[in-house]
């Protein structure tokens, strides 16, 4: 051999290698080769002295409190610099460089807005249904206020368009529907008979109907304006009523538990 003193042999057991420049390990002072020379690549002997997170057995915590999701792969957060697993890595820090605290303080100031617009659209909705039930045009009144029930009323998806009549239907005073409120629009079809009807949106708006059963007090249709019962006879079918202008559609009714007294539509608002 022509220079037998020249590189010297990798430390890694499996190796061995001689290399003419060989690399010397700062922390546990060893040879090795250019494939060899990194603390993780010969596994250090001091890599728990220089740097405990390299061990190859450590999993990390997610921060998230009550998290116990582990990861053998570290996440930091680009602000925090804390780790999350998936499921929390969108956390508030990640978002708004903020605590919990401030984004739900600042969430409630985004939402402020949306709530006002909310109250001043009651509050128009309740001027237009003030301006109807005034309004001496009352063709004209009627046709405002069916274009403001079809936008939102409900009912049975089966009933054909051309067969639909609609009505704003205030609800007994003893039934409370939060996702509802005091009334809401609600269609019917024009060939079913006045109990069918009030069947119907009875159904449609959860409320309680006994009209089958002979002792309890039946389910009526009164109108809005002057508490009047609109049809005693329950086998009279709807279109017969439209076609004697007895109602109309888009009409404000009122569903009402009675025996057949007028009602005071000042409770009805």
């Amino acid at each position: 051999m022509e220079f037998p003193e020249t590189g010297k042999h990798c430390s890694v057991e499996d190796c061995k290698l001689l290399d003419f420049l060989p690399f010397h390990c700062q922390h546990c002072k060893a040879v090795f080769c250019k494939e060899h020379f990194h603390m993780t690549s010969h596994e250090c002997s001091k890599v728990e002295d220089v740097q405990p997170s390299l061990k190859k057995s450590e999993n990390y915590l997610c921060s998230k409190k009550f998290c116990k999701e582990m990861s053998p792969v570290s996440m930091p957060c680009s602000k925090c610099k804390l780790h999350f697993c998936i499921t929390h890595r969108h956390h508030g820090c990640w978002v708004f460089g903020v605590d919990e605290t401030e984004v739900t303080q600042k969430l409630k100031k985004w939402q402020l807005p949306k709530k006002q617009f909310a109250d001043a659209k009651a509050v128009v909705d309740q001027q237009v249904a003030e301006s109807l039930k005034k309004s001496k045009n009352t063709a004209l009144a009627n046709k405002v206020q069916l274009m403001r029930i079809k936008g939102s009323a409900i009912g049975p998806k089966n009933i054909p368009m051309s067969d639909r009549c609609y009505f704003l239907v205030h609800l007994p005073l003893t039934v409370k529907n939060q996702h509802i409120g005091t009334s809401k629009g609600v269609f019917v079809n024009t060939q079913w008979t006045v109990g069918k009807c009030i069947d119907s949106m009875a159904d449609t708006l959860k409320v309680p109907n006994n009209n089958n059963t002979a002792t309890a007090k039946k389910l009526q249709l009164y109108r809005h304006l002057n508490g009047d019962l609109i049809c005693s006879e329950m086998d009279t079918v709807l279109s017969k009523l439209i076609e004697d202008s007895v109602i109309v559609d888009g009409q404000r009714v009122i569903l009402e538990y009675s025996d057949n007294v007028p009602l005071d539509t000042s409770l009805y608002k």
